[in-house]
């Protein structure tokens, strides 16, 4: 729970700029209605903020946010080291799973890439996943969680026109086939890889969002056939949950 907002205009403003985040054109009266703030409060507030060029004055008398904000959200995004976020968390996950590595990746526009690895310190195995490289969306679960929770349009696009060159016999082979995978991801939560890249090779992966609900990213575990037998799996996905859940939490922080 958060602490008592001691500046309530504070709060106020905060609320309008939520709402017209969500709806993004208000009148006066829909933002009255949809903040339930007092009348006088949200005349004041958007006259403000309009002043301050937070938000717009549109000819319709509708408001909505305006360039400032932008400026802003470009500053903070910008100012937002993933890595120094991510890693303590992975530095943490890595010690309870008997497993290969663990990796962070994005996406960025069209394409996704590995920002964080973590190797297990008990493992002789190379993994060939390294900090910069590009991710398959088709091959691996950490692409494949990545793609799933994408906006529709954009993985639609995206699913068309993929490689589906197989790198094992359990590779995905067609966008069919894809498609329904990742609606299966989007309903269970996690994404799974099933030897697609390497016969021996098992990985689990799950979206990890930011306190909007917006995907950051997606953190994946990897490991082998036998270490992730299908009796351990469930215990991996519930770590792997839990550790997403506390990075969007240290967002807070």
């Amino acid at each position: 729970m958060t602490s008592k907002i001691r500046v309530p205009a504070l709060e106020r403003a905060l609320a309008i700029l939520e709402v017209l985040q969500k709806n993004q054109r208000c009148t006066i009266s829909e933002l009255i209605s949809l903040t339930g703030l007092p009348r006088s409060s949200v005349y004041v507030l958007v006259d403000d903020m309009v002043k301050l060029r937070l938000l717009r004055q549109n000819s319709d008398k509708t408001v909505q946010l305006w360039m400032k904000l932008i400026s802003l959200g470009n500053s903070a995004a910008n100012s937002l080291d993933l890595k120094e976020l991510i890693s303590p968390y992975l530095e943490r996950l890595i010690t309870t799973i008997d497993c290969l590595a663990i990796n962070f990746g994005i996406m960025d526009d069209d394409k996704a890439f590995y920002v964080l690895k973590r190797t297990s310190p008990n493992t002789g195995m190379k993994v060939l996943s390294r900090e910069g490289a590009e991710i398959s969306l088709v091959h691996t679960a950490l692409g494949k969680c990545l793609l799933a929770y994408q906006d529709s349009v954009l993985r639609e696009r995206l699913v068309k026109n993929l490689d589906y060159t197989q790198a094992t016999a359990n590779s995905i082979s067609n966008p069919e086939s894809l498609r329904k995978e990742l609606a299966n991801i989007r309903y269970r939560g996690f994404a799974y890889d099933n030897g697609e890249q390497g016969l021996e090779i098992r990985c689990v992966a799950v979206p990890v969002f930011d306190l909007d609900n917006h995907l950051l990213g997606a953190i994946s575990i990897v490991g082998t056939i036998n270490k992730f037998s299908a009796d351990r799996l469930p215990n991996i996905v519930e770590k792997l949950k839990l550790c997403s859940q506390q990075v969007t939490q240290g967002l807070m922080l």
